[in-house]
């Protein structure tokens, strides 16, 4: 049990009156917090954790026997994110809330595809690059031995184009260019044979989309061959920018003990897509799956 819990189990004990609301953080001193809920703004609110909320984030005011106790914020934040872009000071990440854009330490250099600490109070912050970025710790199972739901993003650690060479790391759809996207053995490694595939999306970044649409497929390599790809399962998808659903049954082709390991673009009108350099989400993939 955390000691915020604790402590508002306290407040509680052997009152008779509790009032739970949805407030607006305005600011704070060292023993009061101002929050406008209810209709009015409350300049007597006491903090029940140590956590600072946003200018203008809501949190929980539990009002008890008439004295007002802020508890936190209202909505859950990610805890680390993968490093997307770097620009103006900020950095950009997405995360298995989203994507988000806050600061980042000065004393270090982020670059597209590392996995950053994220600390919250007061705003967001990047604290730290990780040494490591290990695949998500599986919950425990439900109750009664249910199934857990989960859901994966997986950068791409190569990307590229082939037509009679490797001559571009972008990725082309169109007559005369197959393009590839490589995720080594990462998605094996984190998804089981047994899991149950619930959703397949990758990340859309355009740099020109014009024509046909492009063949989505599968291919068998986990880095990029020495000639093309062999590309299967071709399948023609409109495109726009962001998350862009696949065939859902391609995501037990790519799980452990399946036969393929990224995707590609099997030809397709004149498209093109962002190499890793430009853009580090550049066809990542987001697998949902329950085991």
């Amino acid at each position: 049990m955390s000691s915020e819990t604790d402590t508002l189990l306290q407040l509680l004990d052997g009152k008779s009156k509790v009032t739970p609301l949805v407030g607006t953080f305005v600011s704070a001193t060292a023993t009061k917090w101002t929050v406008d809920t209810g209709g009015g703004r409350v300049t007597t609110c006491l903090p029940v954790t140590a956590y600072i909320p946003e200018v203008n984030e809501p949190v929980w005011v539990f009002w008890i026997d008439g004295t007002p106790y802020v508890l936190g914020p209202t909505v859950s934040k990610p805890d680390r994110g993968v490093v997307i872009s770097v620009a103006g000071g900020l950095v950009r990440l997405t995360t298995a809330f989203g994507i988000v854009e806050i600061p980042y330490s000065s004393t270090l250099a982020p670059t597209a595809g590392q996995t950053m600490k994220i600390t919250w109070s007061g705003g967001g912050f990047a604290i730290a690059v990780m040494s490591n970025s290990p695949a998500a710790p599986v919950p425990p199972p439900a109750p009664g031995g249910g199934a857990v739901a989960h859901s994966d993003v997986f950068t791409a650690v190569d990307t590229g184009s082939f037509n009679g060479s490797w001559s571009t790391a972008m990725l082309y759809a169109s007559n005369t260019y197959l393009g590839a996207a490589f995720y080594g053995s990462k998605i094996k490694d984190t998804i089981p044979a047994g899991a149950v595939i619930t959703s397949l999306e990758v990340y859309i970044a355009p740099n020109r989309v014009e024509g046909a649409n492009p063949n989505f497929a599968l291919h068998n390599h986990l880095t990029r061959p020495g000639g093309a790809p062999a590309l299967s399962s071709s399948t023609p998808i409109a495109v726009t920018g962001g998350w862009l659903p696949l065939p859902t049954g391609w995501g037990d082709a790519l799980k452990a003990g399946g036969g393929s390991a990224g995707i590609g673009l099997n030809h397709g009108g004149y498209n093109i897509f962002k190499s890793l350099t430009q853009d580090g989400m550049s066809f990542a993939l987001r697998v949902g799956s329950t085991y």
